[in-house]
Formats: structure tokens, C-alpha cells, sequence
């Protein structure tokens, strides 16, 4: 009998240990408000605005300044890691479920400042902050 309490806590525990390390995970980077976003992002040299949406979401329009990076292009990594590690990057897509996968890989491969706007460019708009429509 106490053997299979010891076993059924151990079990709970890796259930548990499991279960947060997920929640942790699906964090992504810290999230900034799109003021926020807005503000940090253009802070300077070692500031980078990465948009990861696709070429067709950029046609209608991006965050003035940003580098594009296409998430689901199937190179992201190999042209992610293409980018210098020691400036701080700001990521966005069209609503952050993107976001969040895209920062966790670029925190594996060695970044170490980067931030995701908080509701993607959904939310960046419905801020009213400013859109970048691309010439045609």
C-alpha cells in the first residue's frame, strides 16, 4: 500500500511538472502592448520590428520599418538565424498565435531579447496606430 502511494505521487508529479512546463512553453515572449510596441521597437540601431506573416498578409499592410520573415514559408529557421542574435527583436503576425511558436524557436537558437506584440496587428490597428500600405 505504500508503495502505491508512493507511485501514484510520483505520477501526479510528472503529471504536474508536465502540465506547467506546457503552460510555460505556450508563454512565447513577453507581451507589449502595441504602444508599447510601437515605442521600444523604435528605439534605435539595436531594435528590429520582425513581421513573420506571409507576403500576402504584408500586401495589406505592415508596421512601419519591419523585416519580413515568413513563418510558414518553410525556411524560417535557416533565415531567422541569418539575423544578429545580440540586437533585440520585436515579432508580430496578424493576431500572435504565430508569434508565440516563432519566439520560442528564435529563443532556441540563441536570442536573447525579443518581445511579441501583444494581439498581432489586429490589435496593433484596432489601436489606431499607423499601417504601412505597400506601393503596387
Amino acid at each position: 500500500m505504500k508503495t502505491m502511494k508512493i507511485y501514484l505521487g510520483l505520477i501526479f508529479s510528472l503529471i504536474l511538472i508536465t502540465w506547467s512546463a506546457q503552460a510555460i512553453a505556450q508563454e512565447g515572449a513577453p507581451k507589449l502592448s502595441p504602444k508599447e510596441f510601437n515605442e521600444m521597437g523604435h528605439k534605435g540601431k539595436k531594435s528590429v520590428i520582425l513581421d513573420i506573416r506571409t507576403p500576402e498578409e504584408i500586401a495589406e499592410g505592415y508596421i512601419e520599418d519591419a523585416i519580413f520573415v515568413n513563418w510558414t514559408g518553410g525556411n524560417f529557421e535557416e533565415e531567422v538565424s541569418k539575423l544578429n542574435k545580440k540586437k533585440t527583436y520585436y515579432v508580430y503576425c496578424r493576431s500572435a498565435r504565430r508569434t508565440i511558436p516563432a519566439t520560442e524557436k528564435m529563443k532556441e537558437l540563441g536570442f536573447k531579447k525579443v518581445y511579441m506584440l501583444d494581439g498581432g496587428i489586429n490589435n496593433w490597428i484596432e489601436a489606431g496606430m499607423p499601417v504601412v500600405k505597400p506601393e503596387k
